[in-house]
């Protein structure tokens, strides 16, 4: 993972606006250094405009890298540069789709493979080369490339936006940029107003700038192409940057696929979690090839990172709230890392004023209950001062389930050092670092970004405690670089509750346009916002649910071995990765209910101000919600 920033600056850009360029580049020059402790390198280049007419018009090109080592034996400094001055700035990771050895730099490879489509080709077939190698890859990357023969430019985010990519962009004609134009991992709000405007780059194509003339740069987006689905192998097209999985599969089961329900004298809840849906020959076969596939994702994501620590020190963290999906990644984990090696579960609490005033006024009505009927309170009383008045606060519906699965995860692997890690913020500091998140997730700016950011910020920087032999809190600080999230999960297996409303109101039919469309907008609701947020503590987030080979093989699946959602809250909904999850030795944790996590670490209405917020509002910065 690496903080990535270019610009491209003509005469006439620098002479209208150069104050507010400088104070940009130096600012957005600290932020991308955040994300990439291990090095940082600038390049620049001049480069003549308009030569074909005899002008003589510069511009500067500058390109700076900052990186996290995390492949190869060595730190390799970015931008890579040729000797015919083409110029690599690579933030991503290559797992497949381009052989890159355990040894060696994945963005150095990247670059060679560059090297070779350029000497081979001619300006005008260079294009259609580099965007099938582009495709080629197999996972999550935000880059900028110069190509010098055609002067061109190439940018863009991975089909599914796993990489955050901004852009100063100005000038308001279709098909055209004007100077300065500006790219970068990270940005700042709009409020800092001395500073240029900043946008997502949206996750919908590869674009290309021509740099050949000053007045009026061509911007051309060549668009990710889905590929044609039929009878679930993916047909080929003549687009070279086609999608490397089809759409969702619009099959609707028929009586004969469907397995039969339970009788109604068997109770389907979390007090029971012995009692499955009964398994079919074809949902046999698929729990085997989800924990297959799913396996090999997080495989490439665990294996050959470098050692910085100490020999038994985590390299890898997970986000664990002791959910579905992160206690399955935890398990696959578990199966290619090294037995001796200590994986960290960073699980996040919050003193939330409001929750702990309700709970407050809850046990005093209990107790108010109790000496009405002449019981004595003692008995919870001291069950209540032997969890620790200091840490009780943080108790949490995620601190709470995260033990419980711990209990399962030590049952299953109980020769792995599971550090599991307490992240307890207090209001405080919750309070005093919100405008610094805020900051992180711009240009994003909603109520609902914001919790779950904040969520997303402590458990990354990794600052908590661990509990000792003797059972005692002690402080730790994790010094895992790699950070496995459970993200797309739900969004392709049927885990939110707007599944169910589609399912109720339109049947099959609704419920697989639902997931076609969360799908289709994944790349603009999460991804950029989380890498912004994580990287900031120079931690890189991987999502082995959104590898595309993942992602392939689920969106050819049948919906209903997916999800079911004739069955009842804690079965039906990712019914397939609750079969996973039982296949892995998992009883009590395979009917968990999916809880959001600015609910499960209570960052959601912190205040009682804050009991009218909607998700969706603009965040106001003085305090409340716009």
């Amino acid at each position: 993972m690496c903080g990535i920033l270019f610009s491209v600056c003509g005469q006439t850009a620098r002479s209208q606006s150069q104050s507010a360029y400088e104070r940009t580049w130096s600012t957005l020059q600290q932020l991308n250094a955040r994300r990439g402790p291990s090095a940082q390198d600038t390049y620049s280049l001049s480069i003549a405009q308009n030569e074909a007419l005899g002008e003589n018009v510069d511009a500067e090109l500058t390109f700076y890298g900052a990186v996290l080592h995390l492949r190869g034996d060595v730190v390799t400094r970015q931008p890579h540069v040729s000797s015919a001055e083409n110029i690599l700035l690579w933030n991503g990771e290559v797992f497949d789709g381009i052989a890159v050895d355990h040894h060696e730099n994945d963005g150095q490879v990247l670059m060679d493979q560059l090297e070779t489509i350029s000497s081979q080709s001619s300006g005008k077939t260079h294009a259609g080369l580099f965007l099938e190698l582009m495709a080629r890859i197999e996972g999550p990357y935000a880059f900028v490339y110069f190509h010098a023969a055609s002067r061109t430019l190439y940018f863009g985010r991975d089909c599914l936006g796993r990489r955050s990519l901004l852009w100063h962009k100005e000038g308001t004609e279709e098909g055209s940029i004007k100077h300065p134009f500006i790219l970068t991992s990270v940005g700042y709000s709009a409020l800092h107003k001395d500073l240029l405007a900043l946008d997502e780059v949206p996750a919908d194509g590869i674009y290309s700038l021509s740099l050949k003339t000053e007045s009026q740069h061509s911007l051309i987006r060549y668009p990710w192409i889905p590929s044609v689905q039929i009878d679930g192998t993916l047909s080929d097209t003549s687009c070279s940057m086609r999608l490397p999985f089809g759409r969702v599969n619009d099959h609707v089961p028929t009586e004969d696929q469907l397995s039969e329900t339970f009788a109604d004298d068997l109770k389907f809840d979390q007090a029971h979690p012995e009692i499955v849906p009964p398994i079919t020959d074809d949902m046999k076969l698929a729990i085997s090839s989800m924990i297959e596939v799913l396996g090999d994702s997080v495989r490439r994501r665990v294996q050959d990172i470098p050692r910085t620590g100490l020999q038994h020190d985590a390299r890898v963290g997970i986000l664990f709230s002791g959910g579905l999906d992160c206690l399955c990644l935890a398990a696959l984990a578990d199966r290619f890392l090294p037995e001796g090696e200590a994986i960290d579960l960073l699980n996040v609490g919050f003193e939330n004023p409001r929750s702990v005033k309700a709970k407050a006024a809850e046990e005093a009505l209990a107790l108010k209950r109790l000496k009405k009927q002449g019981l004595s309170p003692s008995s919870n009383g001291s069950q209540v001062q032997s969890s620790g008045a200091e840490h009780s606060k943080y108790n949490v519906p995620d601190r709470i389930t995260g033990y419980e699965s711990l209990v399962e995860l030590r049952r299953i692997a109980p020769h792995r050092h599971w550090n599991f890690v307490e992240v307890n913020v207090p209001f405080e500091e919750a309070t005093a670092r919100r405008e610094e998140i805020l900051e992180r997730i711009a240009p994003l700016e909603t109520v609902m970004d914001l919790s779950i950011a904040m969520a997303f910020w402590f458990a990354s920087r990794g600052l908590g405690f661990i509990k000792n032999e003797l059972n005692e809190l002690v402080p730790y600080t994790s010094q895992a670089k790699v950070l496995l999230s459970g993200l797309g999960a739900d969004e392709q297996l049927g885990g939110y509750s707007r599944h169910k409303e589609q399912y109720k109101t339109g049947g099959w039919k609704g419920l697989i346009h639902e997931l076609q469309l969360d799908l289709d907008r994944i790349s603009t609701r999460n991804l950029g916002r989380d890498d912004r947020i994580i990287s900031d503590h120079g931690k890189e987030a991987r999502y082995p649910f959104l590898s595309t080979h993942v992602v392939k093989y689920l969106s050819q699946l049948r919906v209903d071995l997916k999800v079911d959602l004739r069955y009842p809250r804690g079965v039906g909904e990712k019914i397939l990765l609750r079969h996973v999850a039982r296949n892995l030795g998992f009883v009590r944790a395979s009917s968990h209910w999916k809880r959001a996590v600015q609910f499960g670490a209570r960052t959601a209405k912190m205040t009682d101000g804050g009991r009218s917020e909607i998700g969706q509002q603009v965040v106001d910065r003085n305090g409340g919600e716009s």
